[in-house]
């Protein structure tokens, strides 16, 4: 039996050695040369400690987003949402662009990199002293800096 076992995994072990990698007949994939910023976007977060677990909310703030795709430069208008259910009136109170997270939607198959000191994208950070600068690298490799203003916060 103990044979049987040796051979099963022997049989196994050398059928998928010479059965993968297909090297013929692949589709040929494009190389995305765009290194751009399509969107722009920044949410509040809070923890919520009423009842027995205590609960992250957000809420997205509202954003109007003027981006240049020539110059690599977005101005964004910010601004806090009126009080609700949610959000409530003393939370609302509590934002400030110094406790913000911001997203960037980018170029397909793209990274992007914050550079001299910008804030890390999707986590809570400060973004009272702009502008900032972000590297976009395009999946081809070719790299574009964008400039990143908030050019006014409206609570």
């Amino acid at each position: 039996m103990r044979n049987l076992i040796i051979y099963i995994s022997l049989f196994c072990a050398i059928s998928m050695a010479f059965s993968s990698c297909l090297e013929a007949g692949l589709e040929e994939l494009p190389s995305f040369e765009e290194a751009d910023i399509n969107n722009f976007r920044f949410e509040y977060r809070w923890i919520n400690a009423e009842g027995n677990y205590p609960q992250l909310n957000v809420e997205g703030i509202d954003t109007k987003l003027s981006i240049d795709v020539e110059a690599g430069t977005m101005a964004c208008v910010l601004t806090v949402p009126a009080a609700n259910q949610d959000f409530p009136e003393a939370i609302r109170n509590q934002v400030s662009l110094t406790s913000l997270a911001g997203f960037a939607d980018i170029s397909t198959a793209a990274t992007i990199r914050p550079i001299e000191g910008s804030p890390k994208l999707g986590e809570i950070a400060d973004f009272s002293a702009g502008p900032y600068q972000y590297e976009i690298t395009a999946a081809n490799g070719s790299k574009k800096i964008w400039t990143l203003e908030i050019t006014s916060f409206t609570k």
